[in-house]
């Protein structure tokens, strides 16, 4: 799912779950919305270096409510 997927859901008020999770193999954090990764437009998992990298990018489309996953099990 890409940034603009995700920008039609929110106006159509369809997204029910947004977590961050804490990316091991790639030592930083993803987006997942819906149970789907927030991806870039060569449809590659979106990765961010910091928490906070994160949540910004998540305030800037106009998501404000999420969780956050660190454990994987």
């Amino acid at each position: 799912m890409i940034e603009r997927e995700v920008k039609l859901l929110l106006d159509a008020n369809a997204v029910k779950q947004v977590q961050v999770h804490y990316a091991v193999m790639s030592d930083g954090y993803m987006v997942v919305i819906d149970g789907k990764p927030l991806e870039t437009g060569k449809r590659e998992t979106r990765e961010f270096r910091t928490l906070d990298a994160a949540a910004k990018l998540l305030f800037k489309i106009g998501i404000a409510n999420f969780s956050v996953k660190l454990k994987t099990s």
